[in-house]
C-alpha cells in the first residue's frame, strides 16, 4: 500500500461519517508507519521529499475536519427531527391555520365548523366567495368582509338549500375587483381542528380537520375558534 492509495481511500470515506473517523484513523496511523520506515531507511545522498508529506498530511487533516463537519451536521438534523416531531404534538387539539384553500367534511351534522381566513391587500368593490365541490360546481356562495385585511369566515357545511353537504373535498373559490374593475385574487387560509398526527418517513404532518398538511403550511396557531 503507497501512500497516494491510502489518501484516495480516505478521501473517498467522507460521505459515510459512521465509521468514518474511524477508516480514516487507521489509515492515518498506516501512512505513519510507512513514514518513518521510508525515513529510517533512505538513502542520504537522495532524501524524500518533504514537501509530498506535508501535502498527505495536509489532506488527511482536510478530510478529517470534513468528517466531523457531517457528524455534527447529521447531530444537528436528529436534534431538529426531535423539535419537529415535539411542536406537531404539541399542536393537537389546537386550531391551526393553514396555507391552503380545501378542507373534508364527512357530510354529518358531527363536523367541525369548517372556517376560512382570507386577505384583503386593498378594499374591494365587489366580493365573490363560493364554496365548490370536486367537480366544480357551486355548493354554496357566502358573505364576506370588503375591507382591506385579514377576515373570517364561517361555513355551516350546508348547501343553498339547507341540506348538509355530501361528505368529500371543498374549497373555498374568492375573487375581488378595485374601485377601476382591476380584478384581484385575495390569499386563503383554512381554520380547522389539529385531530392527529402521523410521521411519514420520519417527516411529521398534521391532520387538520381531516387534511394532512406539513408544518410549514401552517401560519397560525389559535386555543379556541
Amino acid at each position: 500500500m503507497d501512500i497516494a492509495s491510502l489518501t484516495a481511500s480516505a478521501t473517498q470515506s467522507q460521505s459515510a461519517s459512521s465509521g468514518a473517523f474511524s477508516q480514516l484513523t487507521d489509515n492515518f496511523d498506516t501512512f505513519l508507519t510507512l513514514l518513518t520506515t521510508q525515513l529510517r531507511n533512505q538513502d542520504p545522498l537522495e532524501p524524500l521529499d518533504t514537501e509530498q508529506f506535508t501535502q498527505q498530511l495536509v489532506q488527511f487533516a482536510g478530510v478529517e475536519q470534513s468528517i466531523q463537519t457531517n457528524s455534527n451536521l447529521e447531530a444537528l438534523i436528529a436534534l431538529q427531527s426531535t423539535s419537529d416531531r415535539q411542536a406537531s404534538l404539541d399542536l393537537v387539539g389546537r386550531v391551526a391555520s393553514v396555507n391552503n384553500n380545501e378542507i373534508n367534511i364527512s357530510g354529518t351534522s358531527n363536523d367541525n365548523i369548517p372556517a376560512f381566513r382570507y386577505t384583503l391587500p386593498q378594499n374591494a368593490e365587489t366580493l365573490s366567495l363560493n364554496i365548490v365541490d370536486r367537480n366544480g360546481t357551486i355548493a354554496r356562495s357566502l358573505d364576506g368582509q370588503q375591507n382591506a385585511g385579514t377576515h373570517s369566515l364561517i361555513w355551516d357545511g350546508r348547501l343553498e338549500n339547507g341540506l348538509n353537504a355530501p361528505a368529500g373535498t371543498y374549497r373555498l373559490e374568492a375573487a375581488a375587483s378595485r374601485n377601476d374593475g382591476t380584478a384581484f385574487i385575495p390569499t386563503i387560509e383554512t381554520r380547522n381542528l389539529v385531530d392527529g398526527v402521523i410521521f411519514n418517513n420520519g417527516e411529521p404532518q398534521i391532520s387538520v380537520g381531516g387534511k394532512l398538511v406539513s408544518l410549514d403550511a401552517v401560519t397560525r396557531v389559535d386555543a379556541r375558534f
